[in-house]
């Protein structure tokens, strides 16, 4: 992928770089059989040494300029696809993905690297309106028209899996491509996450969304909206519509939403990897991650982190060796607790969830799940995680961390 129109290459430095047809990479050429035998070049660095340095750094294609203010400039040889970008841009964000000493570069790959400084700089205010969070129907698509084909016969069903939930899979989608385009378009329309994210074995799983099938509209049109619109005027307490609605527009309460939808219907965008939701161009992102308000000593053993999925706060503790904490199971010790504190638009629905061991004993890298929903606008959410943490001999006094937004 090269744009040599991108004012990338032409200021504040003109890049006067010499395309080389270089053979495509086999990875390519899986990955996108329509590739071609050569592809557009230029040395970024004048040499490499595959023993002694790193390599750099792609960004995946799909779903990247899905979102207001993403843009994809430039690839590069790399073990993943000829549509990965080692330059792109997202709101204010620059990512230079090449990696190599500073006395390697050429004269061209020089100024290319200042120019991505400038360019960087000149979008120091842009905002980053979504978050790469979710797969992304393209996900599933690539997965049947390229990622599949990549695996034995026998793995295939694993790999549709991996990507698609809710319903068996044709035997005829693993082996016939123009049945697993057929049936892949016949669901893309209703497609939805198949769960929250916070498991990772079933991140990747999209599914058909019945409702919305039932609608009849893709999630991610306009007119799909209209039509949510039209019920609630019918009747307010649609059942159908509000549950529509707080799935694609959770922001946005039923009763404000034809005005809403009437105010900003000329702004407005579907993001799929952001989080399956329709949402308002100019508003910065909110992040799924909490604010750590606790201060932490130098020698604290455990350091704590958390976000939100759609239903579920994930924290997470890293403990260091030597060291561990309880869960609820343990008969030894005060066991990790998570509270929800006063203030917060959520509540929790369950008991903590733990992977732990017979004895109750959480070390390493330690999950912790809590069911939430949303009881209150807004989204503030603060909570509270209060843990003992011991090595072999002696206990440190329990503490209390705050995390919040």
């Amino acid at each position: 992928m090269l744009r040599p129109e991108h004012e990338l290459f032409h200021k504040p430095f003109p890049v006067a770089f010499t395309i080389e047809n270089t053979p495509t990479p086999d990875n390519f050429k899986k990955w996108k059989p329509t590739v071609g035998d050569t592809v557009p070049t230029f040395k970024v660095f004048g040499s490499y040494d595959e023993k002694t340095d790193e390599p750099g750094l792609v960004t995946s294609d799909m779903g990247f300029e899905n979102v207001p203010d993403a843009e994809r400039i430039l690839g590069g040889i790399n073990m993943k696809g000829p549509e990965y970008a080692a330059i792109a841009r997202h709101g204010s964000f620059v990512m230079f993905g090449f990696h190599g000493l500073p006395d390697r570069f050429t004269d061209e790959g020089r100024k290319l690297y200042l120019n991505t400084l400038s360019y960087a700089v000149a979008h120091k205010a842009a905002l980053v309106e979504s978050l790469r969070l979710r797969p992304s129907r393209t996900d599933l698509l690539e997965t049947l028209t390229t990622f599949m084909a990549l695996y034995p016969e026998a793995e295939h069903m694993r790999v549709v899996e991996r990507g698609y939930a809710g319903e068996p899979i044709p035997a005829a989608v693993l082996t016939d491509p123009a049945a697993a385009q057929k049936w892949y378009a016949e669901r893309a329309p209703f497609l939805h996450p198949a769960d929250d994210g916070a498991n990772w074995s079933t991140s990747y799983q999209l599914a058909t969304d019945a409702q919305c099938k039932e609608i009849g509209l893709a999630n991610d049109s306009i007119v799909f909206l209209d039509a949510l619109a039209a019920r609630l005027a019918k009747d307010a307490h649609d059942p159908l519509a509000n549950a529509l609605l707080a799935r694609y527009v959770p922001e946005v309460e039923p009763s404000q939403f034809g005005a809403w939808l009437k105010e900003n219907r000329d702004k407005l965008y579907f993001t799929e990897t952001g989080g399956w939701v329709w949402r308002v161009k100019g508003k910065p992102v909110k992040s799924p991650v909490l604010r750590n308000a606790t201060p932490a000593a130098a020698d604290d053993p455990v350091t704590v982190k958390a976000e939100t999925k759609d239903t579920t706060l994930v924290i997470t503790l890293r403990v260091r060796d030597g060291w561990h904490v309880y869960s609820p199971k343990t008969t030894e010790g005060k066991p990790v607790s998570v509270a929800i504190a006063e203030g917060s638009a959520f509540e929790a629905t369950g008991a903590p969830e733990f992977e732990d061991d017979d004895a109750g004993t959480l070390s390493g890298y330690v999950e912790v799940k809590l069911p939430i929903r949303r009881v209150a606008k807004g989204d503030a959410l603060i909570v509270d995680v209060t843990y003992t943490v011991c090595d072999a001999k002696a206990c440190k006094p329990t503490k209390t961390v705050r995390l919040s937004r």
